[in-house]
């Protein structure tokens, strides 16, 4: 199985780019020493028991420890950064039996949802060459979709899982905040204070929703290196059907209106839903203030990446607090590192979670967009995003729906429920309450019933 994986990876992986680092030596290691292990199971000999990702080959995402390969995050001070031990969940993958194929591309340090790496170079979208991979998961979600890689682990702090699995066609699951442990990841830099303490999520993506729960099964739990990660029990997966099933749904928010392509697929999917017996209902929670629930993201996000930064890489955003662009407003305030500000936006972040947990405890899941609109075509950051020919600020555009899971905490789980008029896949999120990712695998087991199988795009099918 490694051996058909590494094949397809250097017969089809060039153009796309999607895998920039290959250890085969590794992988082929690894892969016969799990035969060993098998034939000796099979044969009544003695030894560790078989994991659930036996022999599985799978690919991580660049950003993440592998001891003896590198780790740069695509940040060029990084690119002589050789990992001298495997990230905790690296080494949670490992131990259920799991081979390294190698790692995925990213933007740099991991910020952007495209991904153009200034050490790697640009991933290609597995369905149109000509547009974004997503990010900042962007190479593994191409590789997962192209078939190069069952599995992929990703990172997602502003919808990283989630807009790269929307782009190209498969499933995705961001987790709880500290669900999962960050240890071994870029960033925090290597060496350097660990400032990234709220709303990043490590997930996996794949091509069915069992894969996402027995990758999360593997990875959840603490480590013992953050002292905010509870030991919260998984608890069992519900089976669920689409029948009595209470879903809300938000076809658009406030703050970037989809586009009709994504309207559409909304519409369908809650059709379908709706047809099988789910309650649903077009409602978000009473009171949520959209703008203030970005800018508080945005500006705790901030606050995090300009922690240690020099007053002088500061000060040059000082007095741009009435920048058109709402992501240049939020990097002004944060610049200050006002400690103030800073307590005052956790605050606001502690209602706003009370008021979506207390939203959901009517509803089994909250159906939503991914993004505004299918995969775009590439183009730079200072340009507007543009959506049905309407102009939007690049970075406030494209979080505009994935924001909010991170700034609550909430799980979201991502399927593939349609297809743009051009073809391009379309995603939808089911988020769930905090700690409650076995009911949202349940509430998503049941919706991929009712969708045709993962899609594969059309010149990837051999």
């Amino acid at each position: 199985m490694t051996e058909a994986h590494l094949q397809r990876i250097a017969r089809v992986n060039g153009p796309i780019n999607a895998i920039v680092l290959v250890d085969r030596d590794g992988a082929m290691k690894a892969a016969r020493a799990a035969d060993r292990a098998l034939k000796a199971s099979k044969t009544g000999k003695k030894g560790a028991p078989l994991g659930p990702l036996h022999g599985v080959p799978i690919t991580i995402k660049e950003a993440f420890d592998i001891a003896g390969l590198p780790t740069t995050s695509s940040h060029r001070p990084l690119k002589d950064n050789i990992a001298t031990a495997d990230a905790s969940i690296v080494a949670r993958l490992r131990a259920a039996g799991a081979v390294i194929l190698g790692k995925t591309n990213v933007p740099e340090l991991c910020a952007d949802f495209q991904t153009d790496s200034p050490l790697f170079g640009t991933t290609k979208n597995a369905w149109d060459a000509r547009r974004t991979a997503g990010g900042s998961t962007g190479g593994g979600a191409v590789a997962v979709a192209a078939r190069l890689s069952p599995l992929e682990l990703g990172s997602d702090i502003g919808g990283s899982v989630r807009n790269p699995a929307h782009f190209n066609g498969i499933f995705s699951l961001k987790p709880t905040e500290w669900r999962v442990p960050s240890h071994g990841h870029v960033p925090d830099l290597p060496g350097m204070t660990r400032t990234v303490r709220y709303m990043g999520c490590f997930g996996p993506l794949a091509r069915s929703v069992d894969d996402l729960e027995t990758a999360l099964r593997v990875i959840a739990g603490p480590d013992g290196y953050e002292a905010e990660a509870p030991p919260v029990p998984l608890g069992p997966t519900p089976k669920l059907s689409a029948k009595g099933l209470q879903v809300a749904v938000l076809t658009s928010n406030p703050l970037v209106e989809v586009s009709a392509d994504t309207a559409t697929v909304v519409q369908a999917t809650t059709r379908l839903l709706a047809k099988a017996g789910a309650k649903v209902k077009h409602v978000s929670p009473a009171g949520l203030d959209w703008q203030q629930a970005w800018d508080d993201w945005s500006d705790l996000f901030q606050y995090l990446i300009r922690a240690l930064q020099p007053l002088g890489e500061r000060e040059r955003f000082f007095g741009r607090e009435q920048s058109t662009d709402p992501s240049t407003r939020s990097v002004a305030r944060a610049a200050r590192l006002d400690l103030g500000q800073f307590f005052a936006v956790l605050d606001r972040r502690d209602q706003l979670i009370r008021r979506c947990e207390a939203f959901l405890d009517d509803y089994d899941a909250w159906l939503m967009p991914v993004m505004p609109g299918a995969a775009f075509i590439r183009q730079r950051q200072s340009q507007p995003l543009n959506v049905d020919g309407v102009d939007h600020p690049y970075f406030f555009a494209g979080t505009s729906y994935n924001f909010l899971a991170n700034f609550t905490g909430q799980p979201a789980v991502v399927l593939p429920c349609g297809f743009s008029q051009e073809g391009l896949p379309i995603g939808l999120q089911l988020v769930g309450k905090r700690w409650g990712e076995a009911k949202i695998l349940g509430v998503a087991k049941a919706l991929e019933k009712l969708l045709p199988p993962c899609p594969v795009p059309p010149d990837y099918k051999s």
